[in-house]
């Protein structure tokens, strides 16, 4: 059984949380350098080849200092994983 920790080293994204069986992994950008949310994506499926995607984006927001993650400009990946693994 992973914990939630163990994956978000795994995809290497900024946040990770859970609510109501729904994993959602937060990475945050300044600059884009090309990447778009579909690397995000590529990136959940290899460190967890069986979760289900059911959502995934790009938020844009004006830069704030010391902003969190969800309210600064980030690719989010909604996700669920089979029961034995969400732990």
């Amino acid at each position: 059984m992973r914990k939630l920790s163990d994956v978000k080293d795994a995809i290497g994204c900024d946040t990770i949380a859970r609510r109501a069986g729904v994993v959602t992994v937060r990475d945050e950008f300044f600059y884009q350098h090309g990447r778009t949310s579909a690397d995000l994506v590529r990136r959940v499926m290899l460190a967890c080849p069986d979760a289900t995607i059911l959502d995934s984006g790009e938020v844009w927001k004006a830069f704030r200092g010391g902003a969190s993650t969800a309210n600064s400009s980030h690719w989010f990946v909604r996700f669920t994983l089979p029961h034995k693994e969400a732990s």
